[in-house]
Protein backbone atom coordinates (compact mmCIF):
# COMPACT_ATOMS: atom_id res chain seq x y z
CA UNK A 1 0.00 0.00 0.00
CA UNK A 2 2.87 2.36 0.79
CA UNK A 3 4.33 1.82 -2.68
CA UNK A 4 1.09 2.93 -4.32
CA UNK A 5 1.01 6.12 -2.25
CA UNK A 6 4.64 6.87 -3.13
CA UNK A 7 4.00 6.37 -6.84
CA UNK A 8 0.88 8.57 -6.79
CA UNK A 9 2.72 11.32 -4.89
CA UNK A 10 5.63 11.12 -7.37
CA UNK A 11 3.30 11.38 -10.37
CA UNK A 12 1.44 14.36 -8.86
CA UNK A 13 4.77 16.07 -8.05
CA UNK A 14 5.95 15.54 -11.63
CA UNK A 15 2.77 16.98 -13.12
CA UNK A 16 2.80 19.97 -10.76
CA UNK A 17 6.48 20.56 -11.54
CA UNK A 18 5.81 20.64 -15.28
CA UNK A 19 2.91 23.06 -14.81
CA UNK A 20 4.99 25.35 -12.60
CA UNK A 21 7.85 25.25 -15.11
CA UNK A 22 5.49 26.17 -17.94
CA UNK A 23 3.97 29.09 -16.07
CA UNK A 24 7.28 30.47 -14.80
CA UNK A 25 9.18 30.06 -18.05
CA UNK A 26 6.52 31.76 -20.15
CA UNK A 27 5.90 34.63 -17.74
CA UNK A 28 9.65 35.24 -17.29
CA UNK A 29 10.16 35.25 -21.06
CA UNK A 30 12.45 32.21 -21.30
CA UNK A 31 10.01 30.36 -23.53
CA UNK A 32 7.71 31.68 -26.24
CA UNK A 33 3.95 31.19 -25.83
CA UNK A 34 2.01 32.84 -28.63
CA UNK A 35 -1.39 31.37 -27.69
CA UNK A 36 -1.08 32.25 -23.95
CA UNK A 37 -2.00 28.82 -22.58
CA UNK A 38 1.11 28.57 -20.33
CA UNK A 39 2.40 25.62 -22.33
CA UNK A 40 5.66 26.59 -24.05
CA UNK A 41 5.44 26.42 -27.84
CA UNK A 42 8.51 24.16 -27.93
CA UNK A 43 6.56 21.50 -26.00
CA UNK A 44 3.53 21.90 -28.26
CA UNK A 45 5.69 21.39 -31.36
CA UNK A 46 7.29 18.27 -29.80
CA UNK A 47 3.79 16.81 -29.29
CA UNK A 48 2.83 17.58 -32.89
CA UNK A 49 0.49 20.46 -32.15
CA UNK A 50 0.67 23.74 -34.06
CA UNK A 51 0.70 26.69 -31.64
CA UNK A 52 -1.34 29.49 -33.15
CA UNK A 53 -2.10 32.87 -31.68
CA UNK A 54 -5.62 33.12 -30.29
CA UNK A 55 -7.85 35.56 -32.09
CA UNK A 56 -9.92 38.01 -30.08
CA UNK A 57 -13.69 37.74 -30.21
CA UNK A 58 -13.84 41.48 -30.95
CA UNK A 59 -11.94 41.17 -34.24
Amino acid sequence: MNEIVIVVVAIVALIVGVIIYGVLSTTAGYEEDVNKNYIPDRFERMLGMDPKKKEDADS
